[in-house]
């Protein structure tokens, strides 16, 4: 934890920095995001809700006395996080975020810059949200042995609501099936799996594990397929028409699937028509469901684990 600390509040100017530091104390176990807005208050998100970072460094629910972010404390942070350099991040910040050290993800938000109808890149930055890395280590343990079968692993969707720990329990069963001897190749769309900076996973997802970043998976599973000759592809949230159609080709290769995307129910899966035809068959023939609870992440992943059937 003191490693995580040093690496956030490395990222903060001095006076923010201090405010931090007083401030988190005890809730940097719990702690999930850092927003920062324009002229809007500092505000931590914890498991336990949101709350206002003061101007004397306590923390309180109610907005009252809240320190408020200013346009140079937001520069300062942003330049901080592409390491005076923004034309060497343009294309991350493109995307909206930059992985930071410790593979903490840092998202942005402000003026548009549209070229040939695409977000060339972001200028005028007015928002930025801190999004705390977590590895929960162990947490994939009780899901692994309902989804091997023989020594292989059965193709799974993971599902939940956002923010109920899909990409923690995708890392940790990344790790844990990378160690037990199956090649794995993960296509990490949005860079939060792995979390390199430098091209260095931050965490921990095996010893035979390949990766690919911020790379769409229309383009990069078939070059992993080609290149490293995995034995499962582990991919983030499927969320186009693209991103079906690519998982499709993998099914029947003799390649296993493991991916997630936003559900909250079983039923919800089978009703998507993106999702449903992935289903069953040479398909994904398992679901995790997880579900929140009342505690952080970090402590606890709790879920179910179904046989695809109609």
């Amino acid at each position: 934890m003191e490693n995580r600390n040093r690496e956030i509040l490395g990222i903060m100017p001095e006076n923010l920095r201090c405010l931090m530091k007083k401030a988190l104390g005890e809730l940097w176990g719990g702690l999930e995001e850092i927003r920062l807005r324009v002229n809007k208050p500092l505000i931590v998100g914890t498991a336990g809700g949101n709350f206002a970072i003061l101007k004397d460094g306590n923390i309180s629910p109610a907005l009252g006395g809240a320190y408020i972010v200013s346009e140079s404390d937001i520069k300062r942070v942003f330049c901080s996080i592409c390491e005076n350099s923004v034309y060497a991040h343009e294309a991350e910040i493109r995307q909206g975020y930059i992985t930071v050290r410790g593979g903490h993800r840092v998202g942005f938000s402000g003026k548009a810059v549209i070229r040939d109808g695409k977000i060339d890149t972001l200028k005028e930055i007015n928002g930025i949200n801190i999004r705390i890395a977590k590895e929960k280590i162990g947490c994939g343990s009780e899901y692994l042995k309902d989804i091997t079968y023989n020594g292989r692993i059965i193709n799974t969707l993971v599902i939940s609501s956002p923010g109920c720990g899909k990409t923690t329990l995708l890392r940790d069963l990344t790790r844990l099936i990378s160690n037990s001897g199956i090649k794995v190749s993960v296509v990490d769309e949005r860079g939060e799996i792995g979390a390199c900076y430098g091209s260095v996973p931050q965490n921990d997802i095996g010893f035979q594990t390949d990766i690919i970043e911020d790379a769409p998976k229309k383009e990069a599973i078939p070059l992993m397929l080609r290149s490293m000759s995995p034995q499962l592809i582990i991919c983030d949230e499927i969320a186009s028409e693209s991103d079906m159609l690519s998982i499709k080709k993998c099914f029947g290769s003799g390649v296993g699937v493991i991916a997630s995307a936003h559900a909250g129910s079983v039923e919800e899966v089978k009703s998507n028509p993106l999702i449903r035809c992935l289903l069953g068959g040479n398909g994904f023939n398992k679901i995790i469901l997880l579900k929140r609870n009342n505690e952080s992440i970090s402590k606890r992943i709790s879920g179910e684990v179904f046989e695809v059937k109609f």
